[in-house]
């Protein structure tokens, strides 16, 4: 049967499913459960009861669409009245529900008034949408099978199940670490960002040799002081393999993919020679990525959703940090901090034991925590930082807690390097690297994700709810000291986020 009838897109929308919210949202008559505002809707599976003439007889379904829908509503989505549609009645399925199809593709809100509509009539079972499905997204990056961080059921983030409804399309996302450096699967998702370090030579030798680096520390390396160039003048690759862990560019046949592949990076260099900067350029990086006035800089034309620092110390959130960090929660930019890599508790490390942060603990390739990982009631969530190398035997498993990493207990040597991270370095190449700094952005790109899916822009404590109900939890024997509700799953937070 195709016979048509033709409609004015029904009832206002909010007084439509206001009139019945328990049947929208709970009972399964309309059902909507993983509708997003992302899709669109153009066509709809009805059943009706069992013993009615409808059930019995498609021409009598048609009829009652007819009737049903036919007669002319007012929107209040479009004052002037809801553009026409065409309902076509296309084939009756195996279970006795009929297929109808629409003539145009339907928002999320028009398509839950057209099924609204059809469910007012007592004799449909049920009404939903015919779901578009897809295999899992799989990016054809050549080394994605390497990035295990992203799909190992076991201690991966889940990212497949999350791309198959996001992949950041929209989000900004502020890398406030050492800039970047040239990588052709980085650059084309990254915008103009900003070098905060305002001194060549901001510590002197000794403090350098106190925090065991050479002289010049710091320092800027390009001696131009702050501009508009976030170029990683000095060399260090930090802060381009976080920026490619949140946005490699996915799906073009080259390298790896980020985490949020089709979101874009604002990168603010605050960390210069040797991996080290300055609270005040760290804090006015933080600002000016967030989109928040810094003087004697120029604005930032993308402001960010989204900040992701993977640096900090052993110390106390300062009241400068926690002032910064204030100002961007307040204007609704989400801030994910590492939390540290000294295995001791979260709270002695800022700035991820400042409020209104997510702190972000690392896991291993075995779903523990990685022995280094920083722990505690504190931490947020858990996700992959990787073991790029191990303590020595006779440490065990892990170190005791609040014992630090050492060469006398876990020599840095790079015994598996494919336990680490994969993510983008300079000259176009690729690198595996661990720490809670690899760990912070996929938490990062996850947040990406989520917002770029929301129907309203996810608060942090919406945020951290979300990955606390939808973590995976660890086992206290794998994780002494405590990671929070576990490890992430994307795919359910990206779920959850979009309703």
């Amino acid at each position: 049967m195709h016979s048509t009838l033709r409609a004015s897109l029904a009832a206002a929308i909010t007084l439509a499913l206001a009139s019945t919210p328990a049947l929208a949202q709970n009972a399964p008559r309309v059902w909507t459960q993983g509708m997003t505002n992302t899709e669109q809707y153009s066509s709809f599976i009805v059943k009706y009861r069992d013993g009615t003439t409808k059930r019995a007889s498609a021409d009598a379904a048609q009829a009652q669409l007819e009737d049903r829908i036919a007669s002319p509503q007012r929107s209040k989505r479009s004052l002037g009245g809801a553009p026409a549609v065409a309902v076509t009645q296309h084939r009756r399925l195996g279970v006795g529900a009929d297929l109808v199809k629409t003539d145009k593709a339907l928002d999320r809100l028009d398509a839950e008034a057209l099924m609204q509509r059809i469910a007012e009539d007592p004799d449909v079972e049920y009404v939903q949408p015919n779901y578009m499905m897809r295999a899992s997204a799989t990016p054809n990056d050549p080394r994605y099978a390497e990035q295990w961080h992203y799909s190992n059921p076991t201690s991966g983030a889940r990212l497949p199940g999350a791309w198959d409804r996001s992949t950041g399309q929209g989000v900004v996302v502020a890398v406030v670490d050492s800039g970047y450096l040239n990588n052709a699967d980085l650059q084309p998702n990254l915008l103009p960002g900003y070098d905060m370090i305002s001194s060549t030579a901001p510590y002197t030798a000794a403090q350098c040799a106190q925090a065991g680096a050479t002289a010049g520390c710091g320092g800027s390396d390009d001696g131009d002081g702050r501009d508009n160039n976030a170029f990683d003048a000095s060399g260090v690759a930090h802060g381009t393999h976080v920026a490619g862990t949140v946005a490699a560019v996915g799906n073009n046949n080259v390298g790896v993919a980020g985490v949020a592949y089709n979101a874009r990076v604002v990168p603010v260099r605050v960390l210069g020679n040797q991996g080290f900067g300055g609270s005040a350029d760290i804090i006015d990086g933080m600002l000016w990525g967030a989109g928040i006035a810094v003087p004697g800089t120029t604005a930032n034309a993308n402001p960010a959703e989204v900040l992701n620092l993977s640096l900090g110390g052993l110390r106390a959130c300062s009241p400068a940090e926690q002032d910064a960090i204030n100002r961007i929660v307040a204007r609704g930019t989400i801030v994910v901090v590492a939390a540290g890599n000294d295995n001791t508790n979260v709270a002695n490390a800022a700035p991820a034991n400042c409020n209104n942060v997510i702190a972000v603990a690392a896991n291993d390739q075995g779903g523990r925590r990685a022995f280094y990982s920083n722990y505690g009631a504190r931490i947020d969530i858990t996700a992959p930082g990787g073991e790029t190398w191990s303590c020595r035997a006779s440490a065990g498993e892990f170190l005791p807690l609040n014992t630090a990493p050492s060469q006398a207990n876990c020599a840095p040597i790079r015994q598996h390097p494919a336990q680490g991270v994969l993510s983008t370095v300079g000259n176009n190449a690729y690198d595996f690297e661990s720490g809670t700094s690899m760990a912070a952005p996929h938490i990062a790109g996850i947040v990406a994700l989520m917002q770029s899916v929301a129907p309203v822009p996810k608060t942090t404590a919406q945020v951290k709810d979300i990955l606390r109900r939808t973590a995976r939890p660890i086992a206290a024997a794998n994780c002494p000291g405590g990671c929070g509700p576990g490890i992430v799953d994307a795919a359910a937070a990206v779920q959850a986020a979009s309703n």
